[in-house]
């Protein structure tokens, strides 16, 4: 939690795995597990690790307090398989296939606007606002509103933060109140709407009583919208400082545009734009010899689970070429997140058409600088010289 770590946190990873890979923290009255085995084990085992905010509010640790809706990511089976089946209606690969017409659009605009200029901010310039123009169309909301949600986003993201201010936490809350009267309206406009877009599937769903109500629509739309903007601007952002920090993993790309999507999945590895994920003890749990009681709070360090050497050869080395286990990224189980195809294809068609439009691509500054974010690791700024 303090500045140097999350700067580079992956040091301090190494030694906790290396000492205490079941590890009780006391500051945060919860266990962390920080090896790609455990990690992916809590994460599917849902009878045993709850996402539930009803059981995160009698627990003892100090995770981030529930937020004010009870969307799927915060059920359980049965409730998260209802909804779950829902939002899979969103997100079908007819929708995806769609997409990738926008997606390409929007990316070529995008470098080609970043190669008339000799420097740009790849995150506020490129990263930001790909995410969040496919995300709109994506969902069938109007381009005019992305102002909005850039505000809404960034405030509501910082409800997962375990070092989130009371002032942070006030206007995260009031950004949600916002949220949910912005979409609970569009969802009873679009209620007899034929369109394919995310808003009009879940409208016709929730009026026809079908899986889901406008309360649950509204919260899921909420959470697509957010994670879809958030995760994939910093997916983007890290990938690019993994590139141009490594010469020759970026001409490689360059030169086989075929390793895409198995560099794509390197930079989710490499420096995952999400670092932890939380649970609830159900039970009593034994973990390497530590009991995890009933009612604790376990944090899931994705971050570290990806750089585990037990999984991944030379785990510190960022390679395009790498084989072996999936990373622990999207999660896994129940809760393996539903927008990772789309992730995928925007992070796909940015890098294809900036190794192929830009020919310089460096780094304008020395020491990018991450958020302050324990959950999400995402770079504030990445200035980048660029030519065509």
């Amino acid at each position: 939690m303090s500045p140097s770590v999350i700067q580079d946190p992956y040091r301090t990873y190494a030694r906790l795995r290396r000492r205490s890979p079941v590890h009780r923290s006391t500051i945060l009255g919860s266990w962390l597990l920080t090896r790609y085995e455990d990690v992916l084990e809590a994460a599917k085992d849902h009878e045993r690790f709850s996402n539930n905010p009803r059981w995160r509010e009698a627990t003892r640790s100090v995770l981030p307090p529930a937020p004010d809706d009870y969307s799927i990511l915060l059920v359980d089976p049965p409730e998260h398989t209802r909804l779950r089946r829902c939002a899979a209606k969103a997100f079908t690969s007819t929708r995806l296939r769609a997409l990738d017409e926008t997606i390409a659009r929007v990316a070529a605009e995008l470098v080609e606007g970043a190669a008339g200029r000799r420097t740009i901010d790849w995150i506020a310039e490129v990263a930001e606002p790909l995410a969040m123009r496919v995300m709109l169309a994506m969902l069938g909301l109007p381009e005019r509103d992305h102002r909005r949600w850039e505000v809404w986003s960034r405030r509501r993201a910082r409800l997962l933060e375990m070092i989130a201010t009371r002032r942070e936490r006030k206007a995260a809350h009031i950004a949600g109140s916002e949220i949910r009267r912005y979409f609970t309206a569009l969802l009873r406009q679009r209620t007899q709407s034929s369109e394919d877009d995310a808003v009009s599937t879940l409208a016709r769903l929730a009026a026809a009583g079908d899986g889901i109500s406008m309360a649950e629509a509204s919260d899921m739309l909420s959470v697509l919208m957010i994670a879809g903007n958030e995760t994939t601007t910093h997916l983007i952002g890290n990938g690019m400082l993994a590139l141009v920090r490594d010469r020759e993993q970026m001409q490689r790309l360059r030169e086989e545009p075929k390793r895409t999507r198995a560099a794509i999945n390197e930079m989710l590895r490499f420096d995952s734009p999400v670092q932890t994920d939380f649970r609830i003890a159900k039970a009593d749990v034994v973990v390497r010899g530590r009991t995890i009681r009933a009612g604790d709070g376990v944090i899931l360090l994705t971050g570290s689970a990806n750089r585990d050497g037990a999984a991944f050869e030379n785990p510190d080395t960022f390679d395009i070429t790498r084989t072996g286990p999936k990373h622990a990224s999207f999660g896994h189980g129940v809760h393996q997140c539903i927008g990772a195809e789309l992730a995928r294809m925007e992070a796909g068609a940015i890098f294809t058409e900036a190794l192929r439009k830009l020919g310089t691509i460096e780094l304008a500054s020395n020491s990018p600088h991450y958020r302050t974010s324990t959950v999400i690791r995402g770079l504030a700024a990445l200035p980048l010289r660029v030519a065509a």
